[in-house]
């Protein structure tokens, strides 16, 4: 800008440098022109002798010599004003005008003469180029002040702008351009603003998209790791029974020991199938809540009339053992769900309730506003046990003994077939044993 500036007042210079004084040539000519005819004019009118005036004004006005002559070059009259300062005539100027004019005066022939300088064109010329230095100054300070002024009106927000668009380029998107103008650069950090709202807005869905994805990933493998774990338990599960029923009939085919009682070993046999296949169910539920597709058959159902109903089913088992029944089922609740999977809870969580509690303990039962507890007397469970209990095939009891236990899937289902109601479920250590609890919000 400063370069610019510079070159345009130079050339400004420059011109007025070379035309002004031929302007001025050409104007002072036309003038002295003018005024030599009209003096020709009154000379002819009045004669020179009437005219001496007129000839004095004009010699002094256009710095001029004036002559009169007679028919024999006789000078009659002669006044002279012209500068006679010598200069060098700049290229195509000249700087001195001669006219001449011939008037009659008495029977006469007068010539007029007239030489007028024009000096002041080279000394207009001259005082150009003296002030040139002076002038070269000011062009400078100009062109300087000029150049920081567009710089601080037209770079100063674009170095603004860049700036904030380097912010932007490293995703610093907090940034904003606080450029108030109306022109293009106005225009220009406006549209910054609007992409980097919008690139903010992008970067936050994205940042959403990408936790969610994390998350699906997370669970993902989490679901990946409880299928391995679950098919390892399952190996392990039936690896045993198997083992168990190959041997037993290996005996029996060979006679071998106490396995010649065929008839005692062959109900041991069913015994062990019959158990191999209510656990091949359970899984095989499991497996099957557990897939994408399983889908509960929703209905209206009176869970106080269910809950009665299994309660009734367990107390004999409760009677054998010596233990009490203490009920407390609000009644006529209805809830919308599948009704043979939430008889299945209600059977889990009695049976757990019965079979991991000592002889003579109590097991309370309720249902009120929704909230279905079972609290067993007479034992606790480990916290870190507390946090497993709800895996597959885990219990509490290490020796996972079929004469202490059952195969660890009984909670594990309950809790996938309450997950699948949309119900929460929790268990835990109270002052006299242990209480389950799950709320149906309706």
């Amino acid at each position: 800008m400063l370069a610019l500036l510079v070159i345009c007042c130079v050339i400004i210079y420059a011109v007025v440098l070379v035309f002004l004084p031929k302007n001025y040539h050409a104007r002072l000519e036309d003038q002295v022109t003018g005024d030599f005819y009209e003096l020709a004019e009154k000379l002819k009118e009045k004669g020179w002798e009437a005219c001496s005036g007129d000839l004095l004004e004009f010699s002094m006005r256009n710095n001029a010599s004036v002559r009169i002559q007679d028919e024999n070059e006789k000078d009659l009259f002669s006044v002279n004003f012209a500068d006679t300062e010598e200069g060098t005539d700049s290229p195509g100027t000249s700087f001195s005008l001669s006219f001449s004019a011939e008037f009659r005066q008495g029977g006469g022939i007068f010539r007029l003469f007239a030489m007028v300088s024009l000096v002041a064109v080279f000394q207009s010329y001259e005082i150009l180029l003296r002030l040139l230095p002076f002038i070269a100054v000011i062009i400078l300070l100009i062109s300087v002040a000029g150049a920081l002024l567009c710089s601080h009106y037209y770079s100063g927000p674009l170095l603004h702008i860049c700036h904030v668009a380097d912010r932007m380029a490293g995703l610093d998107l907090n940034w904003k351009c606080e450029v108030k103008r109306k022109d293009e650069i106005g225009v220009l950090a406006e549209s910054l603003n609007t992409m980097s709202r919008q690139l903010g807005n992008a970067l936050d869905s994205l940042k959403s998209a990408n936790e969610e994805l994390q998350k699906d990933i997370a669970k993902e493998r989490e679901q990946e790791r409880q299928r391995i774990d679950f098919f390892t338990s399952v190996s392990h599960e039936l690896k045993t029974p198997v083992a168990v029923l190959k041997g037993e009939l290996e005996g029996m085919i060979c006679r071998v020991g106490e396995y010649r009682d065929r008839d005692t070993y062959l109900r041991h046999c069913l015994k062990t199938v019959n158990d191999m296949e209510g656990l091949v169910k359970e899984i095989l539920m499991a497996a099957r809540m557990g897939g994408s597709d399983f889908l509960p058959a929703f209905s209206d159902l009176d869970l106080s009339r269910m809950l009665a109903r299994s309660c009734r089913e367990i107390k004999g088992r409760m009677e054998d053992r010596g233990m009490e029944l203490h009920t407390d089922i609000e009644p006529d609740f209805h809830y919308q769900g599948d009704g043979r999977l939430l008889d299945k809870v209600f059977s889990n969580v009695l049976g757990n309730a019965v079979s991991y509690s000592p002889e003579g303990a109590a097991v309370a039962v309720s249902l009120q506003n929704g909230v279905f507890q079972v609290e067993n007397t007479g034992v606790h469970i480990e916290e870190e046990d507390l946090k497993r209990i709800f895996m597959p095939f885990y219990r509490v009891e290490k020796s996972r003994s079929r004469n202490t236990g059952g195969s660890g899937l009984g909670l594990y289902i309950t809790k996938m077939i309450l997950e699948h109601h949309g119900v929460a479920c929790t268990m835990e250590n109270t002052e006299n044993g242990v209480r389950f609890t799950a709320v149906f919000q309706v």
